[in-house]
């Protein structure tokens, strides 16, 4: 008598099925690469894509990749030209630029842009036996790179909030310590230009000229991350439109309501419009494709620049994780409906520029930083996980005699500098430092040139942890 499979082996082999047919036709993941200005994107990628290519030449450099490390990659390539939507990232003059002699950095991206790769690989188990018979032994996975600055995701709060809300938010921050010296010619500008004065183009536009410059000055010359809108600091392709000339006015605490036909007014219409064609449309077109993230942090630098810069950099981090978050009724669910980021890892970059002991430090610094513990466990969240990471090891580790003691240090060629030296970085803290602690320095770590690098995808270049991040982010795809 004929037995019939039971119901759950009748689905588990149409599932096996489903994901043989994905195997055999190839299956596409998008990994989104952001950060904030001066964290690394543009190495990393530059770097994730080099050492790829080179895996099968040098697998060594990517062993904790398991298709690479279980020797399962067949061949790894760049994705053909086509008629993209975005700009192509500029992988091919990175690398030569960073293989040149002298070596320099390349110049970071200010854009959103795109990069793919075709990964051919032996799949595991069951399925990859299957695979095997019917049509070869490799799979496909295209990996379609997309880097964006992470000053986008700080617009997120904008979409909650009214113009009103988010002026006096904003001013109160930039009446407070450092920024209030940074804002003294904008906070001037408002005690002359009240909400309720007639509206008029020529302040409209002198308001926000001041306002886009006090934030330039706030990131390039103190370090500052919290700043908002991020469009008036990484426009990328966004050209300078009238509804962009708007910032933050003195709205009196016992009214929203702004008179028709004045300056506040007129500051809130764009205000509304930039919400709806700038921050609304990026989460509608783009981020919602993006079912894996990697957020890179500049934590060393946040140190390097002081109490405030690191504050700041926490204020932003906390912003960010704010796009990860997902639940009922919240701005996210109705933006994204049923897409979600899968997973998201938080890096903390420049892990070469300390040695080893320390590097647990940073990763612990980081998740108290963004207070990732206290992440809510709702299974709607982005599966999230920190890590140290360095895209491109510019050091070795080595000892050196302080005051009569041992200590670990790096050794380095500073840029500009002909010879290589030693650096002690000094102890860095797992939580974020108390107001006492920061009299004295943390970090004294100079910019390093880029090791020695082969342009040809060969030997790949030296790193910290790539590998083991994209294991995280990508590696169920290549099982």
């Amino acid at each position: 008598m004929l037995k019939l499979p039971a119901l759950g082996d009748w689905l588990e082999g149409l599932s096996e099925a489903a994901n043989l047919t994905e195997l055999a036709k190839g299956s596409t993941v998008w990994l989104a690469v952001t950060g904030l200005s001066r964290a690394g994107k543009t190495v990393f990628i530059t770097s994730l894509i080099h050492n790829f290519l080179s895996a099968l030449h040098n697998p060594n450099r990517m062993p904790l990749l398991r298709v690479v490390g279980e020797g399962r990659l067949v061949a790894a390539r760049l994705e053909g030209a086509k008629a993209h939507l975005l700009p192509r990232f500029p992988y091919q003059a990175n690398i030569v630029e960073m293989a040149a002699t002298p070596a320099h950095w390349p110049r970071a991206t200010a854009d959103i842009s795109e990069i793919g790769i075709d990964v051919r690989f032996i799949p595991t188990g069951l399925l990859g036996h299957m695979l095997g018979r019917i049509s070869g032994p490799a799979a496909t996975l295209k990996l379609k790179i997309v880097d964006y600055p992470g000053e986008w995701l700080l617009d997120l709060p904008l979409l909650s909030q009214s113009y009103a809300e988010w002026s006096r938010t904003m001013l109160q921050l930039w009446r407070r310590g450092l920024r209030a010296e940074i804002g003294r010619d904008y906070l001037a500008f408002l005690s002359d230009h009240p909400a309720s004065e007639a509206s008029s183009e020529a302040v409209a536009k002198e308001a926000h000229d001041l306002y886009r410059a006090l934030l330039l000055t706030a990131r390039d010359k103190h370090g500052l991350s919290y700043l908002q809108p991020g469009r008036f600091i990484c426009p990328g392709s966004l050209a300078d439109v009238p509804y962009l000339w708007f910032a933050p006015l003195d709205v009196p605490q016992d009214s929203d309501r702004l008179p028709a036909g004045s300056l506040g007014a007129l500051m809130q219409e764009r205000f509304e419009v930039y919400k709806k064609e700038i921050v609304e449309k990026f989460y509608k077109d783009y981020f919602r494709n993006y079912a894996r993230q990697i957020v890179l942090v500049d934590v060393l630098g946040a140190l390097l620049a002081g109490r405030e810069a690191f504050e700041d950099t926490r204020l932003a981090t906390e912003a960010i994780l704010e796009s990860f978050r997902y639940g009922q009724r919240t701005i996210l669910s109705s933006l994204l409906g049923s897409a979600r980021v899968e997973k998201v890892l938080f890096a903390a970059t420049k892990a070469d520029h300390v040695p080893d002991l320390q590097r647990d430090h940073l990763a612990a610094l980081l998740r108290n930083m963004a207070a990732l513990p206290a992440l809510e466990a709702r299974s709607g969240n982005a599966d999230i996980d920190v890590t140290t990471l360095a895209s491109v090891a510019s050091t070795v580790e080595g000892t050196q005699e302080i005051e009569g003691q041992r200590v670990q240090v790096v050794i380095g060629r500073p840029v500009g500098s002909g010879r290589q030296a030693k650096f002690f970085g000094g102890q860095i803290p797992i939580r974020p430092p108390r107001p006492e602690d920061w009299g004295k320095p943390f970090l004294a770590i100079p910019v390093f040139e880029p090791p020695l690098i082969d342009p040809a995808p060969v030997d790949g270049i030296p790193h910290i942890n790539l590998d083991l991040a994209l294991e995280f982010l990508i590696g169920d795809h290549l099982r």
